[in-house]
């Protein structure tokens, strides 16, 4: 399946419309969708963004919950209630509504963050803060990279030097 990877910065212009980057357009498309799906993110000042394969995602884990309980409805009031369907004009545009953009603080430029099955919409500022930090974290959590990559090749590892056998 495709997925969202990357950064890319593009221009808003004056009536909120953004040019979703062109790879981005193109994994949404394959999953019969012309537009994109965002809300508010309640983790920080950004946008949370996907297509029909990322909300199927939030559709499952809020189905995981008890119907009636505070937790599901406060997460579904966030995370589906809060979401648009935002189409794509001719040219690949889409139109932020201004609360969107007051939330993430965006002006004039928006940076799009691939994350596989969703990506995330900043302002550049505070993306860059956001990615330096997690640059300083990231070390920490090695572990859990090394964890899954056992998963995947049944527990065998790689030598230092990413070679898996028989060269000098």
């Amino acid at each position: 399946m495709e997925s969202f990877r990357g950064t890319f910065t593009n221009k808003v212009d004056a009536k909120g419309r953004v040019s979703v980057p062109a790879k981005f357009r193109a994994v949404v498309a394959a999953q019969g969708f012309n537009g994109i799906t965002c809300f508010p993110s309640f983790l920080g000042k950004f946008l949370e963004a996907g297509g029909p394969a990322f909300t199927s995602e939030i559709d499952a884990i809020l189905n995981k919950l008890p119907p009636f309980s505070p937790e599901r409805d406060q997460l579904a009031a966030i995370l589906v209630g809060n979401a648009m369907d935002l189409m794509f004009d001719g040219d690949g545009r889409v139109m932020l509504p201004r609360e969107f953009m007051d939330h993430a603080g965006i002006t004039d430029q928006i940076t799009f963050v691939g994350m596989t099955t969703k990506f995330q919409i900043w302002s550049p500022a505070a993306y860059e803060a956001f990615r330096a930090e997690a640059l300083k974290q990231a070390s920490g959590h090695t572990g859990l990279l090394s964890d899954a990559f056992s998963a995947l090749t049944g527990g065998r590892s790689v030598p230092a030097g990413g070679q898996s056998g028989g060269g000098q």
